[in-house]
């Protein structure tokens, strides 16, 4: 996107700061809708990233006492107390810049900084130690700006599928004895077994009642927009959340599985659907879901009407000794 004024935007004070409070992620989230706002395509994070973040890996750390997290923070703000940038972190050296499309001309500090929080955090013994970072597959200037800082391209990461809602969306159809509905986020038998779902499906994770319930804390979250499917003995067979911004009316999905007991039913079309059938009428326009290169579930998306797709591309740089 175009800046306008670039050189009254590049006089503004700017400083780097670390994060300090939950105030801080209330203005996280705003540089996030109004990047898009102002973009009006896929320029950083959308909200259901950052949402599951704080209130998945960060929350989980501190039900365990510990709040380690904000160390891998740093903002950028500017005069007035706008944040312009800030640099996350999803672990083991993976780092994103969030950038205020007005303000890139930060973004070469910002990976200064991160490499130098990342080199700080070397074992003794590491060799090489690489960093890691994203770009999207047509940002030319931060491609640009990657390669002259000896960043290697490693090539597509993720792809970011879109779906109008402007067009048709087809009646939800189930097997019989299984049902779509919200889930029951006040019943603990139902966040057990929906813990346990989701563990069986995302085996990296380990979920339990509390950390499914801490989700529902994030300020986007909607309990009439997280369904499941259910079988009639109780068992949660497939389960997605679509998190709705609604500045900019998109919904997104995430997460979206199917436990493997019950997978290539149509289980996760059908709850899709309905998830959109609901979305559309809250007055979303479009829907987005990411996901990697898995083919049964790009496949899933591209049949529900996800054709336009933006990719992501992952960087490399090792950090010298």
């Amino acid at each position: 996107m175009k800046t306008p004024y670039p050189s009254l935007i590049e006089r503004v004070a700017i400083r780097a700061r670390a994060y300090q409070d939950e105030a801080d992620y209330a203005r996280l989230r705003y540089l996030l809708v109004e990047s898009y706002c102002l973009s009006g395509a896929q320029f950083n994070w959308q909200l259901d990233r950052l949402e599951a973040l704080r209130f998945g890996r960060h929350a989980q750390e501190e039900l365990t006492g510990a709040r380690s997290w904000p160390q891998a923070i740093r903002l950028w703000e500017a005069e007035g107390g706008k944040f312009v940038g800030a640099v996350l972190n999803e672990g083991e050296g993976d780092f994103f810049l969030q950038i205020h499309p007005h303000y890139r001309h930060i973004e070469n500090d910002m990976l200064a900084w991160l490499e130098g929080h990342h080199a700080a955090l070397r074992p003794t013994d590491a060799a090489p130690w690489p960093v890691y970072t994203y770009a999207y597959e047509n940002d030319a200037p931060r491609h640009a700006l990657l390669a002259r800082r000896g960043y290697v391209n490693l090539g597509r990461s993720e792809a970011y599928r879109t779906r109008s809602l402007d067009a048709p969306i087809a009646t939800p159809a189930l097997p019989e004895g299984y049902a779509v509905r919200t889930l029951a986020l006040d019943e603990p038998e139902e966040l057990a077994r929906l813990a346990e779902t989701k563990t069986l499906t995302f085996p990296h994770t380990r979920w339990t009642a509390a950390t499914v319930r801490v989700v529902a804390l994030a300020p986007t979250y909607r309990p009439d927009l997280d369904f499941v499917v259910a079988t009639p003995d109780g068992t949660l067979a497939a389960f997605c959340t679509i998190w709705y911004d609604s500045v900019n009316r998109i919904g997104v999905f995430e997460p979206v599985g199917t436990h493997p007991a019950h997978r290539r039913r149509g289980l996760s079309s059908a709850m899709m659907l309905e998830a959109m059938r609901r979305v559309k009428a809250l007055g979303a326009k479009k829907v987005h879901v990411n996901t990697g290169a898995d083919y049964y579930a790009n496949a899933l998306y591209e049949s529900l009407g996800f054709s336009s797709v933006e990719y992501d591309t992952r960087w490399q740089k090792d950090l010298a000794v």
